[in-house]
């Protein structure tokens, strides 16, 4: 499965710009609609080459007590209103870090919930696996959980996706960009490249990216399923060999340092305590009142929330199946 990301915005999406200098498509940079998540579910609905969507939940404790606003009441009916718990054609998959709004959505719906490992982590014991089994179906992993990196260099495959995988857990990887500053070094700057090497070598179930047309062409791919007279050009890299060939004629003064271990993910990690009751009174955003401070994450740096209805609501996905 491909997961193409479909943000709406005032502004086009441009990651790179302020340390690159690289935009998108600048031309049209400012030619984006702000759309609802029932206008979106109405445009999915109506969409051919759509097999489903992806909704993001976040912030759902923050909203409910502070905002006075319940996010999972609002995407149940949103999604209630455009027939999409009666559809058996469309897929819905709601995804959040927080594992009391998917155990709250298990209780009101029967979707697919998928839950996102906000970090990178080198491992994942048993019980924490097990305890992710009660709330979700699937699990979202940075790149930095599939591949150990030192620097812009792949060094190993770390065995995360294939412990999910025994569990019966799907396993998607994100997010996937075209830039070449996105991409690994032993990539040689070839989106293509980066996402055969995930999907071959890796064996992960699904990527989320940006670029569904590249993601398309490479499901498309007439290389792929030939076994031994696969091209070069359609076989995964080697991790750790162009980083090896490097330091054979590079002084190591000049290699990049060695990236600290990634942490192992733990039940504490895991495990959120219940989302409180939305609070009757709290001021709604928009009505001219002071908004609560935003919730800090783990990192203390304050988490400033966008716009209710495009952030909180949805970070939405189109999706495509690998054949």
């Amino acid at each position: 499965m491909i997961l193409s990301l479909v943000f709406a915005a005032a502004e086009m999406s441009k990651p790179y710009a302020q340390l690159y200098n690289l935009y998108r498509n600048p031309k049209f940079s400012e030619d984006v609609k702000l759309m609802t998540l029932s206008e979106f579910l109405v445009l999915a609905n109506n969409a051919n080459s759509v097999s489903g969507v992806l909704i993001s939940i976040e912030d759902a404790a923050y909203l409910a007590e502070k905002q006075g606003l319940s996010v999972i009441d609002a995407v149940l009916d949103a999604l209630k209103n455009a027939s999409h718990n009666n559809d058996t054609v469309k897929k819905v998959m709601i995804q959040s870090t927080d594992s009391a709004v998917l155990i709250k959505l298990r209780e009101k719906s029967n979707y697919e919930f998928v839950y996102k490992v906000p970090d990178a982590i080198r491992d994942a014991d048993n019980l924490t696996i097990t305890e992710i089994k009660k709330f979700a179906n699937s699990v979202v992993v940075r790149k930095g959980s599939v591949f150990s990196f030192r620097g812009d260099y792949i060094t190993s495959i770390k065995d995360v996706v294939s412990k999910l995988q025994a569990f019966n857990l799907s396993v998607y990887v994100g997010i996937f960009r075209n830039e070449f500053v996105s991409l690994a070094r032993d990539f040689l700057c070839d989106a293509n490249v980066e996402i055969n090497t995930f999907v071959t070598l890796a064996q992960i179930d699904g990527i989320i990216t940006e670029f569904p047309r590249t993601a398309s062409r490479y499901k498309r791919n007439r290389c792929l399923g030939l076994g031994d007279k696969t091209p070069t050009y359609m076989k995964p890299v080697r991790p750790g060999e162009l980083l090896g060939e490097l330091s054979s004629f590079v002084p190591s003064s000049f290699l990049p340092p060695a990236d600290a271990p990634s942490p192992v993910l733990t039940e504490d990690d895991v495990v959120e305590p219940p989302l409180p009751p939305v609070t009757e009174g709290a001021p709604a955003p928009g009505n001219g009142s002071a908004a609560a401070p935003a919730p800090t994450p783990p990192n203390g740096e304050a988490k400033v929330p966008p716009p209710f209805f495009l952030s909180h609501l949805a970070a939405l996905l189109a999706t495509l199946v690998f054949l």
